[in-house]
């Protein structure tokens, strides 16, 4: 898929659950967008820790761009990147060890005090939390659109769930990588085929 004629005008970043857009794989994804040829608009929004308010910033900020996005989601960011492709004309979808129920995790850690690890804010999750995600639970479309990069020794989701959830999906399943899926700069290069767009041979992505 590194048709030039189809590639991507945008590639949109959603970071994961306590999280920030300046992450390392939100900035890898930068610096490769930045040497990627055609080279694309790279946005990664700063997304609440709350699924309500990271929702509607997440299509806030697909309404506003024009042409082909790419939206590549990692852990919440992916499930928020599954909404976008039931609720936006989204030209291919990157999802990075995807929460696919996060409203199980929520009822689990319901009452749990978190920090940011950004901001140092503290916040718990409660019932508002559990409800955001209710209503935006709905059934995956699309999924020929997702590559799903997965790890086999995810500490955090059970990779086996993305596999059973989203059928018909490309999956690249990283034995032995956890939930940060150390292996992400090696598939850089797909990650950004995925939408068209090809990387120099001698991309580096540690500047």
């Amino acid at each position: 898929m590194n048709d030039h004629a189809n590639a991507v005008d945008n590639v949109l970043y959603l970071h994961g659950f306590n999280s920030h857009p300046g992450s390392a794989k939100a900035e890898l994804t930068r610096r490769a967008c930045e040497q990627a040829r055609p080279r694309p608009r790279f946005i990664a929004p700063a997304l609440s820790h709350h699924p309500g308010p990271a929702w509607e910033t997440a299509q806030e900020v697909m309404s506003t761009l024009k042409g082909r996005t790419m939206v590549i989601g990692s852990s919440m960011g992916g499930f928020l990147a599954m909404g976008l492709a039931r609720t936006h004309d989204v030209a291919s979808v990157v999802l990075i060890n995807p929460a696919v129920d996060p409203l199980r995790i929520a009822l689990e850690r319901m009452g749990s005090e978190i920090e940011h690890v950004e901001t140092g804010e503290m916040f718990v999750i409660d019932e508002s939390y559990a409800d955001a995600l209710r209503e935006q639970q709905a059934e995956v479309v699309n999924a020929e659109r997702f590559l799903v990069l997965l790890g086999s020794e995810d500490e955090i989701l059970d990779y086996r769930q993305a596999l059973e959830m989203l059928e018909g999906s490309r999956f690249v399943i990283n034995e032995g990588d956890d939930h940060g899926l150390s292996r992400y700069p090696e598939l850089l290069s797909t990650v950004l085929a995925h939408g068209g767009l090809t990387l120099p041979e001698d991309f580096n992505p540690v500047p």
